[in-house]
């Protein structure tokens, strides 16, 4: 009798643990069988009832649509014009749905972080950072630490290039600049609900919800100098939320153009059969209590010879080489 009931019982948490995997497991990409169809679609839209727009009215149509799709197609390809709009519907304009085959399993970086000093102004070039490699992010964010500590001592002021940094993985960034800003929350994303996740600024790096995400070690915090940051039309994404995280700061000051004007936080999903589902969940607002709504960030001096401006403005600050 014993042994019966711990076999039944057994095969009972073994059906039960099955079940589960099933039914939960393709959320977290686990997948017991290849979907059909029709739970490909289900998953899909479930991921994209997250989008920050998703409260809108044309969601729910759509969402239908791709549902009502999947009822008749053979293969989940398909789908994909009905999940690229609604993709766009969902989670805005900078959402995207990337199908299988496409784009790059391995993005690098097209360009170096770079610190240089001339006549005790030090500028910092942040190129975007679209790499997922561990080792890159982190050579990324130590070039940058490493390069304002070497700095500091013949540094009289500060000018951050955000120019052309269309985005990528902002805590490299944050992270290397970290000695510039002050410690706690440099911005926080939003969602729909009014939910806030804070950014902040550690000893050792950027962090969200307290974990440093690429960690630089101790840097001394160089506080009392002027910070010129330069933005353009190009400056975008998490180049917007390193250039958010300025504002508010006491001796920052903006120069340039509008930014691009794509304030807000995306998360990535695979689908079982490779595509990737990009959606916006969230906003971005500085720490004065800001939400820039997914438009763009305005420079506090608009300039069209904006490295010449910053340079003569941090004359005026009383920084002269």
């Amino acid at each position: 009798m014993v042994t019966t009931v711990t076999l039944g019982a057994l095969a009972g948490a073994v059906v039960a643990a099955v079940f589960a995997a099933d039914v939960y497991g393709p959320r977290f990409g686990f997948y017991l069988v290849p979907p059909s169809v029709e739970k490909y679609a289900q998953l899909a839209v479930e991921r994209l009832d997250g989008g920050y727009h998703a409260n809108d009215p044309e969601w729910p149509a759509k969402r239908a649509a791709i549902l009502d799709a999947a009822r008749s197609a053979s293969e989940y390809a398909e789908l994909y014009p009905l999940l690229q709009e609604g993709t766009q519907i969902a989670g805005g304009r900078h959402s995207s749905f990337v199908p299988a085959g496409t784009g790059s399993a391995a993005a690098e970086s097209s360009a170096q972080p770079t610190v240089d000093t001339d006549a005790g102004v030090t500028t910092i070039v942040l190129p975007e950072m679209v790499s997922s490699r561990a080792e890159e992010l982190q050579s990324y964010a130590t070039t940058v630490a490493d390069g304002i500590d070497r700095a500091a001592a013949d540094t009289c002021g500060w000018v951050i290039d955000l120019r052309g940094n269309r985005g990528g993985n902002m805590y490299p960034m944050l992270s290397g600049i970290a000695a510039l800003l002050p410690d706690g929350v440099a911005l926080s994303f939003v969602d729909r609900g009014g939910n806030a996740t804070a950014v902040t600024i550690e000893p050792r790096g950027a962090a969200i919800a307290g974990n440093v995400m690429v960690d630089v070690g101790a840097h001394e915090k160089l506080a009392g100098r002027p910070i010129a940051v330069l933005q353009d039309e190009w400056t975008a994404s998490s180049g917007e939320a390193v250039l958010a995280s300025f504002r508010g700061v006491e001796g920052a000051r903006t120069f340039g153009a509008d930014s691009a004007g794509y304030t807000s936080a995306n998360v990535s999903r695979t689908l079982f059969d490779g595509a990737t589902i990009s959606l916006t969940e969230s906003v971005y607002v500085d720490r004065t209590g800001r939400n820039y709504e997914e438009g763009p960030i305005a420079p506090d001096q608009t300039s069209t010879q904006d490295d010449a401006d910053a340079r003569a403005w941090l004359g005026e600050q009383g920084c002269v080489g």
